[in-house]
């Protein structure tokens, strides 16, 4: 424990039989937890994302406009340090207290929901000193070695719309599904250094071929009658799947290193994009449930079905929607249905 610490007025409550604590601190001591710059890039070095420049600014401006009637909601922070309480009072060890929570000078400081709004009010002192007294609840959660950065990320984060669902797969240890995606990618060729790991959206321009949400969701569908396997074979079955496609479609290889333009690529065929992808694990299924002997024989014949976008009479209604690719659910069932009879599955 450092011999320096600051000391705030605290709450102790318990999470999973883990401590957490709520607090209070003025705007005024902000820039000292967490020093930035608003004229420079807005550093990263205090959470998982890097924090907008035009969204702090956008929260500074509201805030020091309207600092007479505001009202703010918590930032949890982890602490990566032990952490030290002191009750008021005799409440016993492992129940809610009210005290002072003693956090070392020295303890890195993690933001896991929030950064924007504490840049963003650090902008909003600058403009309005009112704002010295005002109080930002803190949720404090103590993660000594670091280990639990990510998942307290996930789980923070999980059910928040707007976070990046690629973001918290990348991040979830407890999902199995999605440790298997973050395992597997290292060992199927096209996929190295071609998955999108943050962003949930791919542009036309960029050579990423996938997000890794899309690839997440593609295992879940694939693996879905595999639950109860365990997860080693689980992610052999994953990787020699996808390894399999892979090979059967050279323009994904193409889009990650080829000469053309991605966007070129893109606009030529069905299997580049989302649609293609989640139909293609669909059909995966099938074929597993149907044929696990023959699994592996049967889906090279996946190459021979024209996945090229000039073919609307096939893709028409199904994958395309006057001309436009469609995600729906609707669609990637329709498109799959493509797949799956002509890999013979269905009559």
């Amino acid at each position: 424990m450092s011999a320096f610490e600051f000391l705030l007025p605290a709450v102790r409550g318990f999470q999973s039989g883990r401590p957490c604590y709520g607090a209070m601190c003025p705007l005024r001591h902000l820039p000292k937890l967490f020093p930035t710059n608003l004229s420079a890039a807005v550093s990263d070095e205090y959470a998982f994302r890097k924090a907008a420049p035009k969204r702090v600014r956008e929260i500074a401006r509201h805030f020091a406009a309207n600092a007479a009637d505001v009202t703010l909601s918590a930032v949890t922070i982890s602490v990566e340090s032990r952490l030290r309480f002191v009750s008021t009072g005799t409440a016993r060890r492992n129940t809610p207290a009210i005290g002072e929570l003693q956090i070392p000078l020295d303890a890195r400081l993690v933001v896991q929901d929030g950064i924007h709004r504490i840049y963003g009010l650090q902008g909003a002192l600058r403009i309005n000193s009112a704002l010295a007294e005002f109080c930002l609840p803190l949720i404090l959660i103590e993660d000594p070695d670091g280990s639990r950065r990510g998942q307290i990320f996930s789980d923070v984060k999980r059910h928040e719309r707007s976070s990046p669902q690629s973001l918290r797969i990348g991040l979830d240890d407890r999902d199995d599904i999605a440790r298997l995606t973050r395992d597997m990618i290292p060992s199927v060729e096209a996929f190295v250094d071609s998955i999108e790991m943050d962003k949930t959206a791919i542009s036309n321009r960029t050579r990423k071929l996938f997000t890794l949400s899309g690839l997440y969701q593609a295992n879940q569908t694939l693996l879905s009658g595999h639950k109860d396997e365990p997860y080693g074979d689980q992610l052999k079955l994953a990787i020699e799947f996808w390894t399999i496609v892979a090979a059967l479609f050279p323009q994904w290889s193409e889009l990650v290193f080829g000469p053309r333009s991605s966007a070129e690529i893109r606009q030529s065929y069905v299997h580049v994009h989302g649609i293609g992808l989640a139909a293609i694990a669909r059909a995966g299924r099938e074929l597993l449930r149907l044929s696990p002997r023959r699994w592996k024989v049967e889906l090279r014949k996946l190459a021979k079905l024209d996945f090229s976008r000039d073919n609307r009479i096939l893709w028409e209604g199904r994958a395309m929607i006057g001309g436009k690719l469609s995600k729906s659910s609707s669609a990637v069932a329709a498109t799959a249905d493509v797949l799956i009879t002509h890999l013979g599955l269905k009559d």
